[in-house]
């Protein structure tokens, strides 16, 4: 006799059985409706030499103004991304850069 696979319609069907139901409707939640992320999400940018170069010098720059002696880049990442969803001119810069990196 054939072994079935582990990941049989059976299997998920049981699953999904399994899952908590309110108490007053009975219904399972919608996925993705009772958690939310809580943990930064990681990303990796491959940056060329010199794009390095100048991000470790923006770095360092902004540590000097802010009277920080190390700045971890992920800071001034997100203070720019701050920047670009609160102010609609800065994300339209940064569209017309976009554009012409890709074009040029």
């Amino acid at each position: 006799m054939a072994r079935r696979s582990g990941s049989s319609p059976d299997r998920f069907a049981a699953a999904g059985r399994s899952r908590r139901k309110d108490a007053e409707t009975g219904q399972a939640p919608t996925p993705g409706a009772t958690a939310r992320r809580t943990k930064p999400v990681r990303i990796t940018v491959d940056l060329d030499p010199a794009d390095y170069r100048a991000m470790r010098q923006l770095v360092d720059e902004l540590a000097e103004r802010t009277d920080t002696p190390t700045l971890p880049h992920s800071v001034m990442w997100r203070a720019l991304l701050r920047q670009a969803a609160a102010d609609p001119a800065r994300r339209e810069e940064l569209a017309a850069q976009i554009r012409a990196d890709l074009t040029g």
